[in-house]
């Protein structure tokens, strides 16, 4: 029994029945020892007794109790000595054994004293038997002894409760098993498919139920998701790295096959050699960048966001100057304390501010602003096609092939947010420019 199902349902059934089995029983024991006997007043009996005591003797009287046919089903009379000990060396039940020896007792009274018990006397002396040698013998009707385990075997009843119980407790556990074993065995066959490269594999709404179960196949559901969707990054990240690398790499191969041919002109094919290994330096950093922003260090970190902000803008402002933008930001009063490494949310801000300052035009302005655990960048240049507003946070995705840089600074913003839980949204405004904002997970941490 190596499967889930198997296991449950066994366990499961086999102790309920076990347990309904017990308890059906002894209940059923216990009522037949407690119930009041409906059995024959021993005078009623003890001239039948007397007459085979007198005419076959202490032998016959055995033998005519031994023999189960000369009383009523399930009925018997026992023969108990002033010792409490039956003719037949059998066990009276506990009942039939106190009463006997309340009446030797009383027997033992009225030899103590015969004035007070006559009337008692003649009572006694109808259900007490004298054999031949002067054995007195107390004549006791009560239930028949069971043989050892016979409680068992007899009487219907209990076996009719016991199977009606057993059929329903099967069919319940059946179900329950049925019920946990079903989406655990697809969990496991979904993952089987995805450890084998079927990255679309789902287990399945169907599995959704609201207990914990159900809850980890919608958990494991969402890990596929989130590791189809990273599988098809890394692919098509692999495919940009490729492609990026493979201008540089021709113009480097030319550059040497001029420099072989024309060592005269060595001085400019050099000049050209080493601009095209640094553009191939700048994308393996920012690939590197980009990796790195997959699984942040110190997430859990606390950093001044006010305090990030204002180095960043210092930094920016020279390279706005060069492109004759201006940039527009007022330090707030209040500081925001959010989660995070301070160098990856300040790499995360950064790369929006100089993509900002990029694409504005000359005379044009680009403002940032903080307003708690957020951070608006808002510039004045020519917006974004409403089809390409989530595209521009994925890798190396530029919509204009003939600017420089790889296309990767903000899709590293969308990893850093995704890592230390934040939000990343760009608007195109109705007056024309983008407005890209950047919502933090506020801390209560002191920087």
């Amino acid at each position: 029994m190596r499967s889930l199902f198997g296991k449950l349902f066994g366990a499961f059934w086999l102790t309920t029945l076990v347990i309904l089995a017990v308890s059906i029983f002894v209940s059923f024991k216990i009522a037949d020892e407690q119930s009041p006997y409906s059995f024959a007043d021993p005078r009623e009996i003890d001239q039948e007794l007397q007459a085979i005591l007198q005419s076959e003797g202490i032998d016959g009287l055995e033998a005519h109790v031994a023999n189960p046919a000369n009383f009523p089903a399930g009925q018997t009379v026992y023969l108990i000595d002033s010792n409490g000990r039956d003719l037949l060396d059998r066990r009276p039940p506990k009942r039939i054994y106190n009463r006997s020896r309340r009446i030797w007792l009383s027997i033992s009274e009225r030899r103590s004293d015969r004035r007070n018990s006559e009337k008692r006397s003649r009572w006694l002396r109808q259900s007490l038997l004298v054999a031949a040698d002067g054995r007195m013998l107390l004549a006791m009707p009560g239930p028949a002894p069971h043989k050892r385990f016979g409680f068992l075997l007899a009487g219907s009843g209990r076996w009719a409760v016991l199977t009606v119980a057993a059929v329903i407790s099967l069919l319940s556990f059946w179900l329950l098993s049925r019920s946990l074993a079903r989406p655990v065995g697809k969990i496991s066959e979904t993952a089987a498919r995805l450890a084998s490269g079927d990255m679309t594999s789902r287990v399945g709404k169907k599995a959704y139920t609201r207990d914990e179960i159900g809850q980890l196949a919608a958990q494991f559901d969402r890990m596929a998701e989130e590791l189809e969707l990273q599988s098809r990054t890394r692919l098509e990240m692999f495919r940009n790295v490729a492609h990026e690398l493979r201008a540089p790499l021709t113009r480097l191969q030319i550059a040497a096959e001029l420099l072989e041919r024309k060592p005269d002109r060595s001085a400019q094919q050099v000049e050209r050699i080493l601009y095209e290994i640094k553009r191939v330096e700048g994308l393996a950093s920012q690939v590197l960048a980009l990796a790195r922003a997959e699984q942040l260090p110190d997430i859990n970190e606390s950093t001044s966001l006010v305090g990030v902000v204002d180095r960043i803008i210092k930094d920016a402002e020279f390279e706005a100057n060069a492109h004759e933008v201006r940039l527009l930001y007022s330090s707030p009063a209040d500081d925001s304390v959010v989660r995070g490494n301070a160098d990856a949310i300040a790499s995360a801000i950064e790369n929006v501010v100089r993509n900002a300052v990029q694409n504005t035009p000359a005379g044009g302005k680009v403002a940032v602003s903080i307003d708690r655990d957020t951070v608006t960048v808002v510039d004045d240049g020519p917006g974004v096609p409403a089809d390409a507003l989530e595209k521009i946070f994925e890798p190396f995705y530029r919509m204009d092939t003939n600017r420089a840089g790889a296309g990767i600074g903000l899709a590293i913003t969308k990893r850093v947010l995704q890592q230390v839980g934040g939000e990343l949204e760009a608007l195109n405004l109705a007056d024309g420019g983008l407005q890209i904002t950047m919502r933090f997970a506020l801390t209560k941490a002191v920087p």
